[in-house]
């Protein structure tokens, strides 16, 4: 009988990292997160998909305990590049100039993020877990997507959200550069 391979092992095999060597990495802007466990969740979900940064808006997040971010960053949060920043104009000037800025935000006008193609180079703002993000962000985002929900409860919890985002732009671009 075969040992089992680890999913480590497998993901290893597979090579799904080597992408990377193809396309360019996402970038990740999170609005006034109210918990460190979606800190630490957005750091993790930031080290599967191998953003090149992420960037918190945030007057309180330096009163978190660095612990809880840690716990749920599961380790992630030495291997990926995070940083905490006053305001958007801060994070935004750490952005190269030819990445798009997309908002994660269901509006009137926001399209929908499966009919969409998701630019390579591509930044992603997420907003706080009870009122999105902030009408003095949103309005200098001009691209604004939505994530379909058909069920009873219309709305994901950010790190969710982020999950659909990141995943959808990474099947979009993989299968491109194969």
């Amino acid at each position: 009988m075969a040992k089992p391979i680890s999913s480590y092992d497998l993901f290893r095999e597979l090579n799904t990292s080597g992408v990377y060597n193809k396309i360019s990495r996402p970038i990740i802007i999170a609005d006034d997160i109210r918990t460190p466990e979606n800190m630490g969740a957005i750091i993790r979900l930031g080290a599967n998909i191998g953003a090149l940064s992420i960037y918190f808006i945030s007057k309180k997040a330096n009163t978190f305990k660095k612990f809880k971010i840690s716990k749920t960053a599961s380790g992630a949060d030495s291997k990926v590049k995070w940083q905490i920043v006053d305001d958007y104009d801060e994070a935004i000037s750490k952005i190269p100039d030819d990445y798009s800025v997309l908002a994660i935000e269901t509006s009137a006008d926001s399209l929908d993020i499966f009919d969409y193609h998701l630019p390579e180079k591509v930044v992603f703002v997420m907003g706080n877990e009870v009122l999105g993000i902030s009408s003095e962000i949103l309005e200098r985002i001009s691209t604004r997507l939505h994530i379909p929900i058909p069920g009873i409860i219309s709305s994901l919890n950010v790190t969710h959200a982020l999950s659909v985002a990141i995943f959808e732009w990474f099947r979009q671009h993989k299968s491109l550069k194969q």
